[in-house]
């Protein structure tokens, strides 16, 4: 597997009764005889490589026509993107769990605003209690949309999109690769600290945000890793180039044939 900083691994950050989970799981590899992963060998060959009873048929992702969230999309924001120029807005989405601190939100809100170029932003659903979507007496917002919850693949394949700022979970990883959109990687928890390794410093399809001694990603960070992405040919083509080879595995390709193959032996 390519090299990675410890804190990346998926336990950091997570109390310990985490870590004997993982370990436990790692245990019942032994009774499957195949072990069918959401990935291709195009991502991830080092980890697929790692047992042959590692299947990769992916990536796999949900209809667009998904009803299980909790949330009810909002189309809208698909008409407001056809009035944008192409490849000018940045989309911004941590998922149905992450959550921002209101410093943090403050700091994001004020961020975007200062990008100067429309941006679309789910902001979830919260609790009347909950003041973490208090908006700064600054914020304009008057370039973007923000909507609760979003049809996400539609819009990551949609002309309009730039780039992703992302927590880089799973679903929300494949879902920008397949779409060949450049990523802002912003993750949490969990696996979401791998997954920017490998889109970093594997793939190099995007940047890092960082945080400041306080851990927070400051406005000016924001603004100014996101002119660094924009300004870069290079991830610009490998994020297509990486696209087009995941989805020729989908379509007739490895992937295809594992599933293929997964299906002749259980029948």
């Amino acid at each position: 597997m390519p090299m990675m900083d410890a804190a990346d691994l998926p336990w950091g950050g997570f109390a310990k009764i985490f870590f004997p989970h993982i370990v436990k799981e790692m245990k019942n590899l032994e009774f499957g005889e195949w072990w069918l992963c959401n990935t291709s060998c195009d991502l991830e060959p080092g980890a697929v490589a790692i047992s042959p009873r590692f299947l990769p048929i992916g990536p796999l992702m949900e209809s667009d026509t998904n009803k299980n969230s909790f949330w009810e999309e909002d189309t809208t924001c698909l008409d407001w993107l056809d009035q944008q120029p192409p490849q000018s807005v940045v989309y911004v989405s941590f998922g149905s769990i992450a959550k921002l601190e209101p410093n943090q939100f403050k700091e994001l809100a004020l961020g975007l605003d200062l990008l100067k170029r429309p941006f679309l932003w789910v902001v979830r659903p919260s609790n009347d209690n909950d003041n973490n979507h208090a908006y700064p007496d600054e914020f304009h917002g008057s370039k973007g949309k923000i909507v609760n919850w979003a049809p996400q693949r539609k819009i990551l394949n949609h002309p309009a999109i730039v780039c992703f700022i992302s927590h880089c979970g799973w679903n929300s990883t494949i879902e920008g690769v397949c779409s060949g959109i450049p990523f802002l990687c912003w993750p949490f928890f969990s696996d979401q600290f791998v997954n920017r390794s490998y889109i970093c410093d594997v793939w190099k399809v995007g940047l890092k945000l960082d945080n400041d001694e306080n851990g927070l990603i400051l406005k000016g960070e924001i603004r100014k890793k996101l002119d660094q992405l924009l300004q870069n040919e290079d991830i610009k083509a490998r994020s297509l180039k990486l696209k087009e080879s995941v989805d020729n595995s989908v379509e007739g390709g490895l992937s295809s044939k594992n599933l293929e193959q997964f299906i002749n032996w259980a029948k």
